[in-house]
């Protein structure tokens, strides 16, 4: 697991996979209760041995397509991440509230190969050692830069993993003047972004009870946690009020070409309505509506 897709775990509860032995419930119910009644009507002469064969017949005959469209599936969901609060006794010291996990700050060092070097103590904040950085800022050392990055995380409570899943963004609303898009009027229509993986997998498998996370936008920042690479768009002259590209919708394309090759991913200081969905290749994910602040301060940059 990477320094992006790692989750901080500590406080984190193993919970059930609830809805999926739910569906498993209801099925074994569904299948049991005419079975039963079945017997029973039998028993008491009510009906025929023809009738409680083919009873017996159209159950057996049934289930087993019932449990391979309602229980024989993923059930994802998709959530904003937030910090856990590890509760302590009498006696042990205050709450301790976790780091926000939703919104890691990564050092992104140039290097023959790759490693992750995690902080101690531990932190989202996460040194990645990788040649080159997709997007570096124009004062920045080249040997060290920090980028910010809003994830998503995807759950499947269900009891068969989740295959060939792409994560997905459109866009419903951009903070620009009417006709001008930034980024580009393409999101409009759904677009794969990045799960959190090193290897920008376009593709990945959620197996039972596991949690990934997808990158939505990431942002060069400076050592004061401000965007350091604005760059000019294509209309900005036409759309007032629309200020410098400052951040990206991380699409696998960004982290291959760089962020200045792409600007019409780019995305400018503002409110953005967006919708997300998983699709896999046995099931999806419902659609969730979000909305993506985009700041020139990191702390203000937020997703919810």
């Amino acid at each position: 697991m990477t320094a992006l897709q790692q989750g901080k775990r500590l406080n984190v509860k193993n919970r059930p996979v609830n809805a999926g032995l739910g569906r498993l419930g209801i099925w074994i119910a569904i299948v049991i209760i005419p079975i039963v009644v079945d017997i029973l009507f039998y028993y008491l002469k009510s009906i025929g041995p023809e009738v409680f064969t083919g009873i017996l017949i159209a159950v057996v005959t049934v289930a087993p397509f019932i449990y391979q469209g309602f229980v024989a599936v993923p059930i994802l969901s998709i959530e904003v991440p937030r910090s856990e609060i590890q509760e302590y006794g009498a006696g042990e010291g205050k709450k301790d509230a976790e780091e926000d996990n939703r919104k890691p700050v990564l050092v992104t060092i140039p290097s023959p190969s790759m490693l992750i070097i995690p902080l101690s103590p531990p932190s989202p904040k996460l040194v990645l050692a990788v040649n080159p950085a997709p997007c570096t800022c124009q004062d920045q050392p080249q040997a060290r830069q920090e980028i910010g990055y809003l994830r998503l995380r995807v759950k499947n409570r269900g009891l068969v993993a989740a295959e060939d899943c792409v994560f997905q963004v459109k866009i419903i609303e951009w903070p620009c003047p009417e006709g001008c898009h930034a980024p580009s009027n393409e999101y409009h229509d759904w677009l794969d972004v990045t799960w959190a993986d090193l290897d920008l997998k376009k593709s990945i498998t959620v197996r039972p009870n596991d949690v990934r996370y997808a990158i939505i936008a990431l942002m060069p920042l400076d050592v004061n946690k401000r965007a350091c690479l604005a760059e000019p768009w294509h209309d900005a002259n036409r759309c007032v009020g629309c200020k410098e590209i400052v951040a990206w919708i991380a699409r696998r394309e960004v982290f291959v070409g760089g962020c200045k090759l792409r600007l019409q991913d780019g995305l400018v200081p503002g409110e953005y309505k967006i919708s997300v969905q998983v699709t896999c290749k046995n099931g999806k994910s419902g659609q969730k509506l979000l909305k993506l602040r985009i700041a020139e301060n990191w702390d203000d940059t937020d997703i919810y």
